[in-house]
């Protein structure tokens, strides 16, 4: 007999069927604003986004080409669960190029984006109970690649004293018989700001006394707005960096990144990249290929000098606001701003001003349980004609009595 809507058999309740992973998984209240604001485009025209974290800046033309030309000639297979062979020679190239450190191709893997990187490396560190530090606040996602892994996130509240970057003491004090990891990121998203090398020697000496691993976000290292610093590979062939083609190259989309980690992990890398991923993207790695010729790399570098004109814009802008900096950024393009003097609640903050003249920001809650009523994030990731139009508006909120 058919099934009827009037005799199919009954349903389960699709929410029954979730983990309780998948119900404890916090949500980006960021994404509340942004559907708001899409409503109200639809009367007051186009709002003023600075919540976006990503450049607003097409790829580099060599990394274009170089993917025109992989689907032409049908190099879009997968490739080894590590990423192709020329590639990881690149990136080795490359940090000899830059920083004098001698990485070898088979320490290197290409990854589905910094994200899947750092899920990867979860997955490879962290048995169940297994502790990680990381500082609050710091990017969301971090504490679930933890909790997706059957870990623990322990936070470690930071502020502008320290540059919103955990100290020694901290770390040391807070390690327990159960930590396996500390968790940084230089520069920080949401701060901007950076371990200087002495903190940074520091902490990886702390972790490393301890037995632990000192992992590193880095997708922002060429993004710093004066002189070049080393990656923090330059502390150890026992740590742990995540890198990313996302940011320095505006490759969001194409979700491609890469870890540097310890060549005794790379078995164990390589089998569970190719049970959870196969591989990555065989166009975005062609086309990766050539963002570190020389072409490729000039253009990052227009890119970074006009985040930093931006940052020099819209920055003291606000502080004369009343959007007080605590720890101005070193890099990236995020300013992490105490709000306090102006609302006692930044999310509500951040939806009147979206509701009332259509400008974006991130409320702090995005980012941890420190503190964050009293941040938000702004981003300058867009030309300064922009930034001036969203300054104009914040004006006529502050001063709309």
């Amino acid at each position: 007999m058919p099934i009827s809507p009037e005799n199919s058999p009954p349903q389960s309740e699709p929410s029954r069927w979730l983990s309780s992973r998948a119900a404890s998984t916090r949500p980006f209240y960021v994404m509340e604003l942004l559907a708001r604001a899409a409503d109200r485009e639809k009367v007051h025209g186009a709002s003023i986004s600075m919540v976006v974290g990503e450049p607003d800046f097409p790829a580099p033309e060599p990394v274009v080409r170089a993917a025109q030309r992989a689907l032409v000639e049908s190099k879009v297979h997968y490739t080894h669960a590590l990423g192709m062979p020329e590639l990881r020679q690149a990136i080795a190239r490359d940090y000899w190029s830059r920083d004098q450190l001698e990485i070898t191709p088979d320490r290197i893997a290409v990854t589905a984006g910094a994200s899947g990187g750092l899920l990867l490396v979860m997955a490879a560190l962290l048995n169940p109970g297994d502790e990680v530090l990381m500082p609050d606040p710091s990017y969301p996602c971090n504490r679930e690649f933890v909790a997706a892994m059957g870990g623990v996130v322990k936070t470690i509240p930071v502020n502008g004293e320290s540059g919103f970057q955990p100290t020694v003491a901290q770390v040391c004090g807070a390690w327990t018989p159960r930590t396996k990891a500390l968790l940084v990121a230089s520069p920080a998203n949401p701060t901007g700001t950076m371990l200087n090398p002495g903190e940074a020697a520091a902490l990886a000496q702390c972790v490393r006394d301890r037995g632990g691993v000192l992992i590193v976000d880095e997708i922002y290292q060429r993004l710093v707005f004066e002189g070049q610093p080393k990656s923090l590979l330059s502390l150890g062939d026992d740590i742990i960096s995540i890198n990313s083609f996302s940011k320095t190259f505006s490759m969001t989309g194409w979700r491609l990144g890469w870890i540097v980690a310890p060549k005794a992990m790379m078995v164990a890398l390589e089998r569970l990249a190719q049970n959870l991923f196969i591989s990555p993207s065989a166009l975005a790695q062609q086309a990766a290929c050539a963002a570190f010729t020389e072409e490729s790399l000039a253009i990052a570098q227009g890119y970074r000098k006009r985040f930093r004109e931006q940052a020099g814009y819209l920055l003291p802008q606000l502080q004369r606001l009343g959007f007080r900096l605590p720890a101005p950024p070193h890099g990236a393009f995020y300013g992490y701003f105490d709000v306090s003097d102006l609302t006692d609640n930044s999310y509500q903050f951040c939806l009147d001003l979206c509701d009332e003249v259509g400008v974006l920001m991130t409320p702090g809650r995005d980012f941890g349980d420190y503190q964050s009523e009293r941040y938000l994030r702004v981003s300058y990731t867009k030309p300064i004609a922009v930034l001036e139009e969203g300054v104009e508006r914040l004006k006529a909120f502050l001063n709309r009595g």
